[in-house]
């Protein structure tokens, strides 16, 4: 995966804000950047806009909120560790419209955790510098939309293949009880009944990445250093790969997706040189023919 961060400046000091873990198959997560911290006494708004109280009343430290966006369109909100409500956007290879994800409201700044250049590690980043020190609550809409984009209002776009990601200021929560004043407040989407999706997810994967680079899709690395390689089309089951390389030293090694996985449409492989499984080196530079076999 590749991480992206929104940070917080005020005066001298900066904060996490935001991480944005961005997959292989073109799925982001969006994760409100705080450290595990106990939930006992928070609360989020309601689709009524009132507040309700989290039912986890213990001390043990959970994760923050976050937004799974997954290439069908689907969109689950998860908050310490359970998944609390899903909604569905265009499939975000398709996208002709800027969406809501969710919502994000901070008592103040300083609630955040510092920023560690030493161990806060991403690909890229953008801040968002508030000039002077302030008590007051901030809060941040989070968005989807066709690629490029800019915020509305104050706010940053991480712009990646296909699509953007805003963070924007918006106005707080009309009413906020004194007892909620220093509690971050999340909120979602929330939807009755199943959610389905308009296209299934091999289908989006193909689609995103055709959208990206055409109809031959060229063999990418996932975050392991393993190449994988999409079909034109989904086959009628796991199908073979075929690679002839411009090395005779240089051999493919075939191994399965995480989870034991045999999808119809992709393979998963390293390439092999005398020494073995050769991580460290993109080969894909001596590769004269690829294919993959199947029944359709």
């Amino acid at each position: 995966m590749q991480t992206a961060r929104i940070l917080l400046k005020q005066g001298d000091l900066l904060y996490r804000f935001m991480r944005f873990e961005s997959s292989s198959d073109g799925s982001i997560i969006a994760i409100v950047d705080r450290d595990p911290r106990s939930k006992r006494g928070g609360a989020e708004l309601g689709r009524d806009g009132n507040f309700e109280p989290l039912n986890d009343a213990s001390d043990k430290a959970l994760p923050s909120t976050r937004f799974s966006i997954h290439t069908t369109g689907i969109v689950h909100r998860h908050h310490a560790g359970k998944r609390v409500s899903t909604h569905r956007i265009q499939p975000i290879y398709a996208l002709t419209k800027v969406s809501l994800i969710g919502f994000v409201s901070i008592p103040r700044i300083q609630r955040l955790d510092p920023f560690d250049a030493t161990k806060d590690q991403h690909t890229v980043a953008a801040c968002l510098e508030f000039p002077d020190p302030s008590e007051d609550r901030i809060s941040f809409g989070l968005e989807i939309g066709p690629k490029p984009q800019t915020p509305a209002t104050f706010g940053a776009a991480l712009n990646y293949e296909v699509y953007s990601i805003m963070v924007r200021l918006v106005p707080p929560p009309v009413c906020v009880p004194p007892h909620m004043s220093d509690h971050f407040i999340y909120g979602g989407i929330q939807v009755d009944g199943k959610v389905e999706p308009l296209v299934d997810k091999a289908r989006a994967e193909l689609n995103f990445y055709q959208q990206v680079h055409g109809a031959h899709i060229p063999p990418f690395r996932d975050a392991e250093g393993a190449y994988i390689f999409l079909a034109a089309v989904r086959m009628a089951k796991a199908p073979e790969l075929i690679v002839s390389f411009d090395r005779p030293d240089l051999s493919i090694e075939a191994i399965p997706f995480p989870g034991g996985l045999q999808p119809t449409h992709k393979v998963r492989f390293w390439i092999c040189d005398k020494g073995g499984r050769n991580k460290t080196a993109d080969l894909r530079k001596h590769i004269t023919s690829i294919e993959l076999r199947a029944e359709l």
